[in-house]
Formats: C-alpha cells, sequence, structure tokens
C-alpha cells in the first residue's frame, strides 16, 4: 500500500488534489491549481514516477492538456493537444436542436498499457481517440476509431458527442474497448488499427438510423 494517497479533484475552478497518508482519517487539500480552467478530468500515472496529467478548457483558450510531478506540481500545457474531429451537418443540426454543446473538449486522459510507460490515450468531444508517445507531449489520432465507417451515425449525447470511457486488457494490450456517446461501445483486438462496434441488445439512441450497429 502507497505512504501518500493523492486524489484528484477536477472542478470548474481548477484543480485540487487532496493528500492524505495510508490510513487516510484526515485529508490536505490543497490548489486550486491551473486557476481559470475548467478541469474535465485529472489522473495520476503511476507506471514509473508519479506524473498527473489534466484536461482542461477555458474560455479564451479553448482545449489543452497539462502535465505536472505529483510532488512539484509544476504544470507544463501540450503546444498541440489533440484536435477533436468535426460534427457532420446532421449532427451539429442535431446538437443545436436539443441544445447540445458542441465544443471542443478533451473529455479523458488514460495510461496506456504497462509496459509501454510514455504512452496515454485521450478521449475527445466531438468523440474521437488520440494517442500519446511521448508522455502528453503530443498527440497524434487513431484513424481506426476516428474514421469509423458508422461515424457519420453517430448522434450527440446529452453532454456532447463524446468519447467518455476507454479501458484497456490488462492481459492483452491489444484489446482495447472505447464508449462513445452517443455511438455506444467499440472494441479493438489489434492495437487500434480496426475497430468494431458491439452493441448488440443495446438500444440505440433517438433516431438512431436502424441496423447501424450504434447504441447508446
Amino acid at each position: 500500500m502507497a505512504d501518500k494517497i493523492v486524489l484528484s479533484v477536477g472542478t470548474k475552478r481548477g484543480l485540487f488534489l487532496l493528500e492524505s497518508n495510508k490510513r487516510r482519517q484526515r485529508w490536505e487539500i490543497k490548489g486550486p491549481f491551473l486557476k481559470g480552467w475548467s478541469i474535465n478530468h485529472a489522473m495520476i500515472d503511476t507506471r514509473g514516477k508519479p506524473r498527473l496529467h489534466v484536461a482542461g478548457w477555458n474560455f479564451t483558450y479553448a482545449n489543452a492538456t497539462f502535465t505536472a510531478d505529483v510532488n512539484g506540481k509544476k504544470f507544463t500545457g501540450c503546444e498541440n493537444p489533440p484536435v477533436p474531429p468535426k460534427l457532420t451537418e446532421k449532427q451539429a443540426a442535431q446538437a443545436k436542436e436539443w441544445g447540445i454543446s458542441t465544443a471542443e473538449r478533451t473529455w479523458l486522459i488514460h495510461p496506456g498499457p504497462a509496459k509501454e510507460k510514455k504512452v496515454l490515450y485521450a478521449g475527445t468531444a466531438p468523440a474521437g481517440l488520440f494517442r500519446s508517445e511521448d508522455r502528453g507531449k503530443s498527440w497524434q489520432p487513431v484513424s481506426g476509431l476516428n474514421e469509423h465507417p458508422s461515424r457519420e451515425d453517430w448522434g450527440p449525447g446529452a453532454g456532447g458527442m463524446c468519447l467518455h470511457s476507454f479501458q484497456i486488457d490488462p492481459h492483452d494490450s491489444q484489446k482495447m474497448y472505447a464508449a462513445i456517446s452517443a455511438a455506444g461501445a467499440f472494441r479493438t483486438d489489434d492495437g487500434g488499427d480496426s475497430w468494431k462496434p458491439i452493441n448488440d441488445m443495446v438500444e440505440g439512441y433517438v433516431g438512431a438510423p436502424e441496423e447501424s450497429g450504434v447504441g447508446t
């Protein structure tokens, strides 16, 4: 068990860190860090020396990602954060009709396989998956999912058309799973080169094309 426990808490007014010992009876609150940024997601990568990876959004500077040493807490912004794919005209019209945000955001950051310590994945809105091989200094699109044939059938969910969940099989890093609102879940067995919908027996979103393979 770790001697120090750190929780990362993202808010509309910046990032807070809650620190405690392994007994977790008392907590020290530190922050806010990244003042002025709305923090969509923050996680601590413990593969090697622990580092913070943060996804933020600002009315002036828009979408951004940051990294920091957990102890030093000096944040460095990525010069080239993920650039989400554009909505189609149909998707944009749906978002406007339902009053859904179309702002470009990095929705989550997830550590890569245990043996690939420099690899990170990021999910965005509008929905896209990105991979970094340098601990978040740069990001490349995962084209197999971002350009999936079913993409034109994806619809914006209540929080925007976002890739909100991502997992890697701990026993086989070639197998990964992603979930998109509103398109459902997808799986790859070849490290991200190709993806297939896994939405059998899952209800499609309202207005989803029949037999499109998408879900909610």
